[in-house]
């Protein structure tokens, strides 16, 4: 337990200087493009979180960062690889929205959890059929939910264009869900609603599975030794089509909360790598569902200030593209790092514990 706390101290003071250098490593640029530096973060914290109105887009961009981020926490920690939390997400989002526009006089509290629970299946199911070819005919599951991604979202596309295609307006959505069954805003003219408490819910049962339970514990032993949880007697391959299922569910979620809380309808561009992002999100972290929940507001002021950068001092928001990218790069080569710093040690004649 002793050495459990020491490399998790250790990896937080990775993670602090990787951002520390990330940040320098943006200031630079800034510098190069005759910016001011200060003026420029300085902008980026006004727009994420010098308003109430900043602080609820920023905490209304999390949802989805955390959802998704836990989504792929299950998935790696169990030793398959869900790659396809896009296109889950989307398949997600046009059950939930189908509900919502077709079963228009339900009351409210069971329309919601029919548009969960329809969302959660269409999410889930997705992710069951590449764990299935996985476990069963040892076929690559990060090739084929990539794939998927692009099947669901063409799949989807059509939909919204013909056969459920809105009756007034443009093309590329469906109808709106029933004006009932949109969940309330939380700060007047923000993005920022109910699904936030969902989400917080899902967050805490997600660590109480993965810390608490001995599903938790089994998804840990199958990721990280096969063949150890294999001869414990351990079914490997149900642990591993159960944690993409339970991965899939929670995109397919991610989605849901996109129509009720954002959209209000089903969108053919609805989500614009959020899946993605939610999966770096968890891997900088390493996959700790409290990590999960920091790093996603992290990366959520970024996403809300960058605009608010860029309108106020000009600094392109592409530019926090390229501090999350240096970001996961020095998470990435962490532990090459270590081995460099500790072979140099070495050939100076020092001992490294």
């Amino acid at each position: 337990m002793k050495g459990r706390k020491k490399f998790d101290f250790e990896y937080i003071g990775s993670l602090l200087l990787a951002i520390t250098l990330a940040l320098l490593l943006g200031a630079f640029i800034m510098l190069l493009n005759g910016k001011n530096p200060a003026m420029g973060y300085f902008a980026l914290l006004q727009g994420a979180l010098g308003s109430k109105y900043a602080m609820a887009s920023t905490i209304a961009k999390t949802v989805p960062l955390i959802l998704t981020g836990l989504a792929t926490a299950i998935s790696f920690r169990s030793g398959i690889f869900n790659i396809g939390g896009e296109g889950q997400l989307y398949l997600g989002a046009f059950a939930a929205a189908y509900v919502g526009f077709t079963f228009t006089n339900l009351p409210v509290i069971v329309a919601v959890i029919a548009a969960i629970i329809a969302s959660a299946l269409a999410g889930g199911f997705y992710a069951y059929v590449p764990a299935l070819l996985k476990v069963k005919y040892k076929i690559d599951e990060v090739i084929t939910t990539i794939m998927f991604n692009s099947i669901a979202m063409l799949f989807t596309n059509y939909l919204v264009n013909y056969p459920f295609q809105a009756q007034q307006g443009k093309m590329g959505g469906t109808d709106m869900i029933a004006q009932s069954y949109k969940f309330p805003k939380l700060v007047a003219m923000s993005k920022l609603n109910t699904s936030i408490f969902y989400t917080m819910i899902i967050a805490i049962l997600v660590y109480y599975m993965v810390k608490k339970t001995s599903y938790g514990y089994n998804f840990k032993i199958v990721g990280e030794n096969s063949v150890f949880s294999k001869y414990s007697g351990l079914n490997n391959k149900k642990y591993m089509i159960l944690a993409m299922v339970l991965s899939g569910a929670l995109c397919g979620i991610a989605g849901a909360f996109e129509v009720y809380g954002t959209h209000y309808r089903f969108l053919q561009n609805i989500s614009k790598g959020l899946a993605f992002d939610g999966m770096l999100v968890s891997l900088i972290v390493k996959n700790n569902p409290v990590g999960i929940v920091i790093m996603s507001i992290f990366f959520a002021v970024l996403k809300t200030g960058s605009n608010a950068m860029e309108l106020t001092t000009g600094v392109p928001s592409e530019l926090i593209l390229v501090i999350q990218s240096v970001i996961i790069l020095f998470i990435a080569g962490e532990n090459g790092f270590k081995q460099i710093i500790k072979r140099r040690s070495m050939n100076n004649g020092k001992l490294v514990k």
